[in-house]
């Protein structure tokens, strides 16, 4: 049996034009494939979808379910606390099923609030055995073996989950929804590669997003002689090091100790690089995180 969902709005052309109707395609869209999900397992509750880059310094989020974050009003004035369930744009260039996946995810940990099961430890980063009893009840399928800091987290959606939910899958796929693009993303899972004239791509982009040069004046009258780049340079990914009972070892600052640091070439960094990027396309086999530089403010190893 298959599942329906709600029409998307076609993408308008030109597509400059149209600036306005993206994000509400990105909704309707999201918001559809969970009715779908609802109407397939009617205790996962509703939520208030939301999207937006799930980029930040350590990994990509695909997504993810809080509990009772927003408030809305009624008609009568009347005030109620809703969930949240964020999909990363990110997640939105892997396709239909890729992203079916990821909400049947966070419908697990929607679940799990809902029964008052604790699914997840460690700020919401381990998943025990619980969530993929879940996981399963919704159609996908837990991975062979735990890993470290995510535990059972890499649930996988099944050919028949997948065809259960063959039309939502397809809707999601024909849509063309914009996506955020990303060099990892690209790179390890297949990801769509940015398209149009190029003028409007992330040329000139600072680390943080925005364009130009941060911080510092003009006014110098001195040209300073740019400081020579390093040759090679620490990388570390989200391993951290344990004592014998298994708690984290922390560093002088209070830190917790990466559990691996390697020092890489800028070569061979840059070889990982696409579309000029400033990531090198590395992911731990460990802890299934991309390896990132261990002081991006200097760019060097101490």
């Amino acid at each position: 049996m298959t599942t329906t969902t709600a029409s998307i709005p076609t993408q308008a052309e030109p597509v400059k034009a149209a600036g306005l109707a993206h994000g509400s395609r990105i909704i309707t869209a999201l918001e559809s494939a969970w009715t779908a999900i609802r109407a397939q397992h009617p205790d996962v509750p509703p939520v208030l979808m939301i999207t937006g880059t799930g980029r930040n310094r350590h990994s990509v989020k695909w997504g993810h379910f809080g509990e009772r974050r927003w408030t809305v009003e009624g008609a009568d004035a009347k005030k109620a606390r809703t969930h949240e369930l964020f999909a990363g744009g990110e997640l939105l260039s892997l396709g239909g099923r890729a992203t079916m996946k990821t909400l049947l995810h966070e419908a697990a940990h929607a679940l799990a609030h809902v029964r008052d099961i604790k699914d997840t430890s460690s700020d919401y980063r381990y998943h025990n055995r619980r969530f993929v009893e879940l996981a399963e009840e919704l159609g996908l399928i837990g991975p062979a073996k735990m890993a470290p800091v995510i535990g059972w987290s890499d649930c996988a959606i099944t050919d028949d989950t997948a065809q259960r939910y063959a039309d939502v899958i397809a809707t999601l796929d024909a849509a063309r929804l914009p996506y955020v693009h990303d060099p990892f993303v690209a790179s390890l899972f297949g990801g769509a590669q940015p398209t149009g004239s190029g003028e409007d791509d992330d040329e000139g982009d600072d680390e943080t997003g925005e364009g130009g040069q941060a911080g510092g004046e003009d006014d110098d009258p001195q040209p300073t002689k740019p400081k020579k780049r390093p040759t090679r340079f620490l990388i570390i990914c989200g391993c951290i090091e344990r004592d014998d009972e298994g708690n984290p070892k922390l560093d002088k600052d209070g830190n917790e100790k990466p559990g691996r640091a390697i020092q890489i070439s800028r070569k061979s960094w840059e070889f990982g690089t696409i579309d000029g990027g400033d990531e090198g396309g590395l992911m731990c086999g460990r802890c299934t995180q991309p390896f990132r530089k261990a002081d991006p403010e200097e760019d060097a190893a101490g």
